[in-house]
């Protein structure tokens, strides 16, 4: 038998020291690797920072600024990373989703869409249903969509009288409804229960805040009247569904006749309540970033007219020209003014001012590693305002768009307010069909002119748009073209 050595206190204060330092080797290699981290405590007790005003975008630039386009900041137990600018924007979005994942941060929308839906569903199962989405906003649908959605906006403002005020937000938040619904949800929905979706529809939309995304099944009154709404809209599809399943010779132009048709892999069909968690996706990735859009896209157009209205006029009047006064798929293609403005209102006010992924597999960037378990952010209003990607970056400048050396074209990933890589927004095509449509109608009806101040962003919601009201004055042109 071997002797047994005395523990003496000298042996103790070795072994001591030698775990102490392998410990230390072990973490400062690891806060090494870590992203500088951002310390924001102090400030935030000093009230530096104006969250109801300015949102967390005056400490997400204090980070850019101070640290770099990649810090963390430290929340609880977990890093939250931020990666600022084009460069930065790279390691985000072209990462693999086994890589950076969405799901595990987006379960909030889980209560709203429905359970195997999207974020819900598997990853495999989810590409798939992406598809489904990718399909039914295709070219040959955007053909369709164009004639309805200038109907329904037709029809709206010939209700305005010759002149008065409006709030732009209300109006568009009306108007967009009927529009979606002609488009997405069928001619079921627009011309028979309008009013009873859309009161379902805003009754989710409450159910979907700050705290849902925090504590998505928190016992809230606002959570009770979601769930229930869900579960009328699931009723109301169900019941269309079927009735089109059993009229297969009548031929319908929809999103949700393509959701209809649509097979997985294995040939299965979509149930029921997968079809409406579809829709009800693609309803609230559209619905509220277009109304927002609109609604900053004609404040900046009236607060900057003397120098954009003549050029967007007659741009108007040129296009509506050669093509026979037909406002259609081409002839908004070749809008590209008016595109630019919405670019340009999308740059400076993107209704999604956070983009954020769980870290699943360990990335790194600039010889920093986001470790498993971090949650990656990047921000579009932060990033749009970057002075060496967008010259000027306050100033409302469409044609920073357009030419040969287009801003955004410089660099990958500079305007970001669509996202991009593999999971750009699928709605971005339909959304400048939308927004374009509506405001190319108004443009030639209307001469307009602001009653109030430039409103401030909303923060309090968790897509940002203006604070109401948002009024402007209105004259019916007496030559429209």
């Amino acid at each position: 038998m071997l002797p047994i050595l005395p523990w003496t206190t000298s042996s103790v204060l070795i072994l001591l020291l030698l775990l102490v330092t392998v410990i230390y080797l072990v973490f400062s290699i690891k806060l090494r690797k870590a992203a500088p981290r951002f310390p924001v405590l102090i400030s935030i007790l000093r009230g530096k920072y104006d969250f109801i005003n300015r949102g967390p975008l005056d400490l997400i630039q204090d980070g850019y600024r101070t640290v770099g386009d990649i810090f963390r900041i430290q929340l609880f137990y977990r890093s939250i990373v931020f990666l600022i600018g084009p460069q930065a924007h790279r390691a985000f979005f072209e990462a693999k989703d086994h890589q950076l994942s969405q799901r595990e941060v987006y379960t909030f929308t889980i209560p709203v869409f429905g359970k195997n839906i999207v974020y819900d569903a598997s990853p495999k199962i989810m590409q798939q249903q992406l598809k489904f989405v990718n399909k039914g906003l295709n070219q040959m649908n955007m053909k369709a969509h164009v004639g309805k959605i200038v109907m329904e906006a037709e029809e709206w403002f010939d209700k305005w009288p010759d002149s008065g005020e409006v709030d732009l937000m209300k109006e568009f938040s009306e108007l967009i409804i009927l529009t979606a619904s002609r488009c997405l949800l069928g001619k079921e929905i627009r011309e028979n229960i309008q009013t009873e979706f859309a009161h379902f529809y805003q009754q989710l939309s409450d159910g979907m805040s700050h705290l849902s995304f925090f504590f998505p099944n928190a016992p809230t009154r606002a959570h009770k009247k979601r769930d229930l709404a869900r579960q009328e809209i699931a009723k109301i599809f169900s019941k269309i569904i079927k009735q089109r399943r059993t009229e297969e010779d009548v031929e319908h132009d929809d999103f949700l006749q393509v959701l209809i048709d649509a097979r997985y892999l294995d040939d299965s069909l979509p149930t029921d309540d997968e079809i409406t968690g579809l829709l009800l996706a693609a309803l609230f990735a559209g619905q509220h970033t277009s109304n927002i859009t609109s609604t900053w896209m004609g404040l900046l157009m009236i607060q900057h007219q003397s120098k954009w209205m003549s050029k967007l006029l007659d741009e108007q009047k040129q296009v509506m020209v050669k093509y026979q006064d037909e406002l259609s798929v081409d002839s908004l293609g070749e809008m590209n003014l008016l595109h630019a403005v919405m670019k340009e209102t999308l740059r400076l006010y993107p209704p999604l001012i956070l983009l954020m992924r769980k870290v699943i597999e360990p990335i790194a960037y600039n010889g920093y590693v986001l470790s498993k378990g971090d949650i990656a952010v990047v921000a579009p209003p932060v990033a749009h305002q970057i002075s060496n990607v967008f010259k000027d970056p306050k100033e409302f400048n469409p044609e920073r768009f357009l030419g040969e050396y287009a801003e955004d074209q410089v660099e990958k990933f500079s305007f970001i307010a669509f996202g991009g890589g593999r999971h750009s927004c699928l709605g971005e095509r339909f959304a400048y069909l939308q927004v374009k449509t509506i405001w190319s109608i108004l443009l030639r009806k209307f001469d307009f002119e602001l009653c109030q101040e430039h409103p401030l962003p909303d923060y309090s919601v968790l897509v940002v748009g203006p604070r109401p009201p948002c009024m402007v004055r209105f004259k019916r042109k007496i030559n429209s073209f």
